[in-house]
C-alpha cells in the first residue's frame, strides 16, 4: 500500500512539472555523474579546486568571463598555459575530453551552472553549434 501511496505522489509531482524543469533536472542528474566521472578529481566534488594547480568553479568569476562556448571548447579541447580565476594564477594543464559529445556537454555544462552558476539548462543544439565552432 505504501509503495502505490509513493508512485501516486512521484506521478502527482511530475504531472505538475512542465517539460522544461523536467528535462532540466535529467540533464542536471546526468551532467553530475558526467561531472564525477570526468572534472571532479581536479576541480572536486564541490568545485573548490585543488590548492594552486587546479582552479575552483565554485564561487568564482568565471562564470561572469567565460561563455558557455567558451567553456564547451575548454571542456572538449583541454586548456595549456597560463589562466586566472578570481585574480589567481593557475598554469596546470587540463586534459582534453575529446570522446565527451553533445549530448554530454549539454548534461555537463548544464549541472555545473546548476551548481555554480546560472539555473538554465544548456541545450543539445547550444552544445553541438558550440562543438562546430571550436577551434
Amino acid at each position: 500500500m505504501k509503495n502505490i501511496l509513493a508512485i501516486g505522489l512521484i506521478v502527482l509531482f511530475a504531472s505538475c512539472q512542465s517539460k522544461e524543469e523536467i528535462l532540466y533536472q535529467q540533464y542536471v542528474v546526468e551532467g553530475r555523474s558526467i561531472y564525477e566521472k570526468n572534472c571532479s578529481n581536479c576541480h572536486q566534488s564541490d568545485g573548490s579546486g585543488l590548492r594552486d594547480l587546479y582552479p575552483p568553479l565554485a564561487k568564482t568569476d568565471l562564470w561572469k568571463r567565460v561563455s558557455q562556448e567558451q567553456l564547451v571548447c575548454i571542456i572538449k579541447q583541454g586548456q595549456k598555459g597560463n589562466s586566472q580565476v578570481n585574480g589567481k594564477p593557475y598554469a596546470g594543464y587540463m586534459p582534453a575530453n575529446a570522446k565527451l559529445e553533445a549530448i554530454d556537454m549539454a548534461e555537463l555544462v548544464t549541472f555545473m551552472q546548476d551548481q555554480w552558476g546560472n539555473k538554465k539548462v544548456y541545450s543539445f543544439d547550444e552544445a553541438k553549434a558550440a562543438l562546430k565552432n571550436c577551434r
